[in-house]
């Protein structure tokens, strides 16, 4: 199969979710000819296509006062929703923390604009397949389109992937490998519900008796007795439903069949159960993601992993490039999940080694493939603080491509200038 000639850039990042599109817009503005892959047709990754409708880690959370940890270009979306007309002010979660809720379609318009807008050059419906390697850096990768496959080199490369592939491709050391018969996170598979009049409560108690009745007797049962995360949504005032869960390897396309094929039939086999609901008796399932939720699935090696440690007692370092403040989420098994605040005044430094892969010095991590043990990955892998890892990554990589490197204190000096939080 004939390649087409290779194309060069100063940065190319993989993947089009918080983290990528953050770091695509900090890696442009500081000069770079930035190129971003996406393998979906959209921007926003686990927002857009798994239907995570909420952006967590903007704030910190559970009874610490109130305080914005991410500025620059996650903070700069909020502002854009909002003057699109939708209300991102933060709001509590079932878990006591504060999120914000999301407009699946005003988010993706929302996206396009703000990267259309730096001249960022963008490939939809492009997968990584390949990463070349020239001794302790990327020289180049291979991607393949409708089209076919081509080259394409860069000075500095962003993996902002999810699953971690370009730093698989790649040889960078594992601490968590991911597939068959790793412990792993479970997924989820939200869905959005119609049919339920506006002003109709809630009853927990209730809906706890109907997971009971139906899982004496189910095949599939359902693993949130409670049955899980229930809110409306903005605008259209349907219902946000977070219940299924369930587990996966998260990268082989076998399992993720078996997963995902699994949780529409639950998904839709609960709707039985939400109909016995008072008020819910006209509800419809609407919509599902394109695919699951995976909350883990393969973690790189960085220069200097963030720790359990650090969150507790609410770190700070001098090499800080982003503030994570959404608690350690860690899920144990599909339906059991633990919540351990962060220390100190509610948030902790990510240091700029967490975002320097393992022996590669022009790659760069981003969102939750940022260097982390189980602990910390618990926290820094949602949406709003990939946003801040993303930012700071993606200006990394630009100097790393500018000039052979990328000192931390330079890299705060860029983040501030773009308004980030460090």
């Amino acid at each position: 199969m004939n390649k087409k000639a290779t194309e060069n850039y100063d940065v190319v990042v993989a993947g089009g979710g918080s983290a990528g599109v953050a770091a695509a817009i900090g890696a442009a503005r500081m000069g770079a000819r930035t190129l971003l892959l996406e393998r979906y047709g959209f921007l926003g990754g686990a927002a857009t296509s798994s239907l995570v409708l909420t952006y967590c880690g903007f704030y910190t959370g559970g009874s610490i006062p109130q305080m914005r940890t991410v500025g620059g270009v996650g903070w700069e979306l909020l502002l854009r929703l909002q003057a699109m007309g939708f209300d991102t002010a933060p709001v509590r979660s079932k878990s006591g923390n504060r999120i914000v809720m999301i407009d699946l379609e005003g988010l993706k318009v929302a996206l396009d604009r703000m990267v259309l807008a730096e001249h960022i050059a963008l490939n939809f419906h492009t997968r990584l397949v390949a990463a070349h390697r020239d001794g302790d850096r990327i020289s180049a990768v291979t991607v393949a389109d409708h089209e076919g496959l081509r080259e394409i080199s860069a000075g500095a490369f962003v993996d902002a992937s999810g699953e971690a592939s370009l730093c698989a491709y790649a040889g960078v050391p594992m601490s968590q490998p991911g597939g068959p018969g790793a412990r792993l996170q479970p997924a989820s598979f939200p869905m959005r519900v119609d049919g339920v009049p506006p002003g109709v409560p809630f009853d927990r108690a209730r809906m706890t008796e109907l997971v009971a009745q139906y899982n004496a007797s189910a095949d599939m049962p359902i693993t949130r007795a409670d049955g899980g995360v229930v809110m409306r949504l903005p605008i259209s005032n349907e219902i946000w439903w977070m219940t299924v869960d369930l587990d996966t390897d998260g990268v082989s396309g076998a399992d993720l069949a078996r997963a995902e094929t699994r949780a529409r039939e639950q998904a839709w086999r609960l709707m039985d159960v939400l109909r016995r609901h008072p008020g819910f008796e006209n509800a419809h399932l609407s919509l599902t993601g394109p695919q699951l939720g995976i909350r883990e699935s393969r973690r790189p090696f960085s220069e200097g992993d963030a720790t359990g440690d650090d969150a507790r007692e609410g770190r700070r370092c001098p090499d800080g490039i982003a503030r994570a403040s959404w608690p350690m989420e860690v899920h144990v098994a599909p339906g059991v999940q633990r919540f351990v605040d962060i220390g100190g005044g509610g948030w902790f430094d990510i240091a700029h080694a967490s975002l320097v892969a393992r022996g590669l010095r022009n790659l760069r991590l981003a969102g939750r493939v940022v260097g982390a043990d189980a602990e910390a990955y618990g926290s820094l892998r949602v949406m709003g603080t990939a946003f801040a890892t993303g930012h700071a990554a993606g200006i990394s990589a630009a100097l790393q491509a500018s000039s052979g490197g990328s000192a931390p204190g330079a890299v705060r000096q860029a983040l501030a200038a773009q308004d980030g939080l460090v």
